[in-house]
This record gives structure tokens, sequence and C-alpha cells, in this order.
């Protein structure tokens, strides 16, 4: 992707990361320090006010960090998880309708597979197959239950 500096977008990064073309982002840097060096009275107010901004925040003391202040931000930081049992990493308590509904989801998808489609096409070799699978499995016919239970 070709990228052709702006006025706009030069005036963009002069306001945002300062006067100094080194510290404009990498990707920005050339074509601005380009733009720059071709057309300086364009740019001329903007570097200035920003060399004014990058002057008086220089001139500000480096805030210093107090053990209490590092203390709070250590102890708001995300704690790793606890080691628990194999059983509490995999069923999380706190949400016990989670493992349910899987398994809710599981059984009505395993009952709609075993009773709606070889009904719905029987005359498949295919299906013929899954269904003596699914007599020696279970002990019986589900698309034949299933017809049972209606009538």
């Amino acid at each position: 992707m070709t990228y052709s500096m702006t006025d706009a977008r030069l005036i963009e990064l002069i306001e945002t990361w300062g006067a100094d073309p080194a510290s404009w982002p990498e990707a920005d840097k050339a074509e601005g320090k380009a733009l720059l060096g071709a057309h300086p009275e364009r740019f001329a107010e903007p570097i200035a006010q920003a060399r004014q901004l990058d002057l008086m925040l220089g001139a500000l003391p480096e805030p210093e960090m107090t053990a209490a202040l590092a203390q709070a931000i250590m102890d708001a930081a995300p704690q790793p998880k606890r080691a628990g049992g194999s059983l509490s990493r995999w069923i999380d308590l706190r949400t016990p309708w989670a493992p349910a509904s899987g398994l809710a989801a599981a059984a009505f998808g395993l009952l709609m597979g075993l009773t709606v489609a070889p009904a719905a096409s029987a005359d498949d070799d295919v299906t013929a197959e899954v269904q003596e699978l699914l007599v020696s499995a279970l002990g019986f016919d589900p698309a034949n239950y299933a017809v049972e239970d209606v009538e």
C-alpha cells in the first residue's frame, strides 16, 4: 500500500508526538521528515507550539513512586488462579449451569440424530447400516421406537 504524507497528517504527528521527529512512529517518520524539509514554512507554527510544549513537559520533575503506590498497583493487578484439583479445572462451581447446558445440548443432538435423521432417509444404504449399528449398540431401533411412541 502506497502512503503519501499529507499536511494534515504531519500536523497531527507534530501535535501528538511533539516537534522532534525521533519520537514519531517509525511508519510516518521518513515521509514526515521529507515533507517537513520540503515545506518548513507550512509547519513553522505547529513546530513552534510543539517545541514550547516539549520544553514545558521536559521541565517538570520526574514523578516519584512511593512504596505505598507501588504496593497498591501490585495489589490491584490480576492474580493468577490458584491450582485446584482436576475436577475444579473442568467444572467451575460458580456456574453450575455450564456443564448441565453442555450435557443437555449433547443429549438433544443425539436424540435428534437418532430419531429424525434415520426416519427422514430410510431408503439409503448407509442409513440401513447405521440403523443396524444402533440396534446392535442400543438393543432397539430408535426410529421404530419413535414411531411406536407416536401411535
